[in-house]
């Protein structure tokens, strides 16, 4: 008394099995992506949160520990990133050439010495959009 499956009913399980499969993809990857944020809406309940904000490079200053520091204006404010050493010297960008550009940063909202700021964790979260705002 056994329950056998001939070979189109196998096809037709392992189909809707990768649809449903792929569809769940989709769907859970939309809660992967960090929201792009204005920096207008930046607050402290998103304290350790991971967000992304697109904005023209004002200024650029690297520390002698390494530490890269990018001040970002989107149209509604300004806030810093940071790039540790680590991170800073992974990127395929150089410092040098961020001053004025249009990036998008994802990194994790850090408060220090009472500022918000975007801590990027890897190299690859700074990514230039184009020239000037």
């Amino acid at each position: 008394m056994g329950f056998i499956l001939d070979d189109r009913a196998l096809l037709l399980i392992s189909v809707l099995i990768g649809i449903v499969g792929f569809i769940g993809m989709i769907v859970s990857s939309a809660s992967l992506t960090p929201p792009i944020v204005r920096v207008s809406d930046l607050d402290r309940s998103m304290m350790d949160r991971e967000i992304t904000v697109e904005g023209t490079v004002e200024a650029v200053h690297e520390l002698e520990s390494g530490i890269l520091l990018l001040k970002i204006n989107d149209g509604t404010g300004t806030v810093t990133a940071v790039a540790f050493k680590s991170v800073s010297e992974a990127m395929e960008l150089s410092p040098e050439i961020l001053g004025g550009m249009r990036i998008q940063v994802t990194g994790r909202v850090k408060e220090y010495r009472g500022a918000l700021e975007i801590v990027v964790e890897k190299p690859a979260a700074i990514r230039l959009k184009s020239f000037g705002s």
